[in-house]
Formats: structure tokens, C-alpha cells, sequence
């Protein structure tokens, strides 16, 4: 008889690529049982990266109902084993209330806390510690999570295949850039005008520059279809009216989110979802960050983040300054040493 498997995964999508080495050893220790795995409503959109996967969506803040939900859940399906993948404390009461499944579980560890608490520890049948206490050498959480179980294949059993919606043939050779409001105007207070030099100087590095911008912002999809030849993914037109060779993609978001960093050849954007979709697809990736340090402690959370997040190999990254020209310069001279320069 198959047993049951649960797999609770209900959280961002970068969070979600992050997991992709521990999730593809639970596909493989439980190739013949049945798995249930639990996804946000943000990450759910990726979904087809386990196509023969059973999916149910819960929010990634759970309220009383949804709680409820999923105790009848586990109650109704008997599930022999459940992975926790998603730290949520109360992930670690439900292996104190249902004592006779196995329980994996990814657990943190704080300076002033840790999730869970050691009392629950012990109802764990097995757990692997990420450590957010201090700085140190420290393996990535993509190791860390894979560690939780144990390997019994090679074989990969993610899906890298997409269905796309959209009629648009993109050039054979092009690196991939995100417009990130929050970083690039927020962060570096860096208007659009400023943005456009970046990717304008980007593109001297390049074939052809494809870049993206927060879905669904009316202000920026208008200012850059304005500026660059661009194709609309809702409305699947394009518009062409100079030879820049810069494109912008308007409102891309899912499957030809996915199908569009798997066809680039680099991808050069904030550290997030695209730059860890980047490494899931074995791309070239540089990882765009601007960090404001106001005390020593803050100083340190921002290390240990990038310790923990960064993937093990195959992940470059640089430190954007407030200074335009700078940033411009920086990043150039990056480029000609990872890839050599460009003619």
C-alpha cells in the first residue's frame, strides 16, 4: 500500500527555489507513495515544477480556519510522514499533537529565540538547524534543507518545462534584468531617468538586454513601453519602434516568467525570486543588492542573510551604491572580469 506523504511548503517563491535540492530528494525517496505538498498563494504559480504532485494552496500567514483546515487534512489522510519546510511554529505543535507520523523539519536558531522552542525539538523525527545566531562559516540553506534527507538518487525529478501563452520569439542570446522599484528608487533613490542610463549601459555589455519591472504597475509599464520596444504578455502584442535591442516585457509573471530566465543567457537582477529561478535553471547569475547599515547588529543580520540565501556555487554578486556613475562603473568592470569584455 502507498503511504501518504506531506510536504508543507506554503511560503514566497524564492523560498520555494531555495528548497528545490531538498524537495527533489523527497520526490525521490517517495517516488511511489503519494505526495501532497502545500503552496502559497504566491508560490503556487510555479506549480508545474512537480507537475505529478498533488497541490493545495494556503495563505502563507495562516488564520484559525486555515488551521483547522489542515489539522482535518492530516487527520483525514493519515499521512505517514510530513516535511517541514516552511519554519511556521505551528508546523512544530502538529508533530507534538500527532505523534505517530515522522516529522522532518527545518528549524531556526536565533540570538534571543529560536523556532521552535526545545520542547518541541523532541518531537521531531528529524531536523536540520539553520543558524541566524551569529556569523560564521555556514553551509547555504539550499545544503542545509537538501541535508534533512537522506540521498538515495541522482536522478532529478523536477520538471524544467513550462506552458506558455504568448506568441513572442525572443533573440537567440540575451541576458535578463528586473527593474526593482523598491531597490533602485526606494533604496538607492535613483529616479527612472537614472534607471534607463544603468540599463542602457547594461546593454553595452550584451547581445540583446530583455528586462522586467514590478507586474502590474501602471506607471512604470507606461514610462517603459514609452521609452523601449516592449511586448504586452496580457494583451500578447508587441511594439517595435527603435533598434536599441533593449526589450521591455510588461506584466510577465508564472510560466512565462520561468520560460523567459530559461531561455537568457545571464541573469542580472536584484537578489530574489528571478536571480534563484536563475540558479534552479543552471544560468549564469550576478545578484544586485544595496544594504543600509545603521548598527553593528544590523550589520551582522545582513551577513548572516547572505550566508544563508546565497546558493552554493554558480552565484555571483555585487553591492550597488546611492552613486549612479559608480554603480555604472562597478558593474562594468564585473562583467568584463566574469565573462571578459564585450565587442
Amino acid at each position: 500500500m502507498k503511504k501518504k506523504i506531506l510536504i508543507l511548503k506554503n511560503d514566497r517563491t524564492g523560498d520555494l527555489f531555495v528548497s528545490h535540492k531538498a524537495l527533489n530528494r523527497i520526490f525521490a525517496k517517495h517516488h511511489n507513495d503519494l505526495i501532497t505538498i502545500y503552496l502559497s498563494d504566491i508560490n503556487y504559480k510555479f506549480n508545474f515544477i512537480f507537475p505529478k504532485i498533488r497541490h493545495k494552496i494556503f495563505p502563507m500567514n495562516l488564520n484559525f480556519f486555515n488551521k483547522i483546515k489542515i489539522l482535518l487534512d492530516i487527520i483525514t489522510n493519515k499521512y505517514s510522514t510530513i516535511y517541514i519546510l516552511t519554519p511556521k511554529n505551528f508546523y512544530y505543535y502538529l508533530a507534538f499533537i500527532f505523534r505517530n507520523i515522522k516529522f522532518y523539519g527545518i528549524t531556526i536558531k536565533l540570538k534571543n529565540n529560536n523556532r521552535p522552542n526545545t520542547f518541541f525539538l523532541k518531537y521531531l523525527y528529524k531536523y536540520v538547524v539553520i543558524d541566524r545566531s551569529q556569523i560564521k562559516k555556514r553551509k547555504s540553506s539550499y545544503d542545509i534543507q537538501e541535508s534533512l534527507i537522506e540521498k538515495v538518487s541522482d536522478q532529478f525529478f523536477l520538471n524544467l518545462n513550462c506552458n506558455i501563452n504568448h506568441s513572442y520569439k525572443f533573440p537567440k542570446k540575451f541576458d535578463l534584468f528586473h527593474y526593482k522599484h523598491s531597490l533602485f528608487h526606494g533604496l538607492l533613490k535613483w529616479s527612472l531617468e537614472d534607471t534607463c542610463k544603468f540599463i542602457e549601459n547594461l546593454k553595452t555589455k550584451s547581445e540583446y538586454l530583455v528586462f522586467t519591472s514590478d507586474i502590474y504597475n501602471k506607471e512604470l509599464n507606461s514610462f517603459f513601453s514609452n521609452k523601449y520596444n516592449s511586448f504586452d504578455f496580457i494583451l500578447n502584442v508587441e511594439k517595435n519602434f527603435n533598434n536599441k535591442k533593449i526589450l521591455f516585457l510588461k506584466d510577465v509573471d508564472g510560466n512565462n516568467l520561468f520560460d523567459v530566465i530559461k531561455k537568457s543567457d545571464r541573469v542580472i537582477c536584484p537578489e530574489g525570486i528571478m536571480t534563484h529561478i536563475g540558479f534552479f535553471l543552471k544560468k549564469d547569475v550576478i545578484a544586485l543588492m544595496h544594504f543600509i547599515i545603521k548598527s553593528r547588529e544590523n550589520f551582522i543580520e545582513q551577513v548572516v542573510s547572505c550566508k544563508e540565501w546565497f546558493p552554493p556555487i554558480n552565484y555571483k554578486f555585487l553591492v550597488l551604491k546611492k552613486d549612479l556613475s559608480y554603480s555604472i562603473k562597478k558593474l562594468s568592470n564585473r562583467l568584463d572580469i566574469y565573462y571578459g569584455k564585450f565587442d
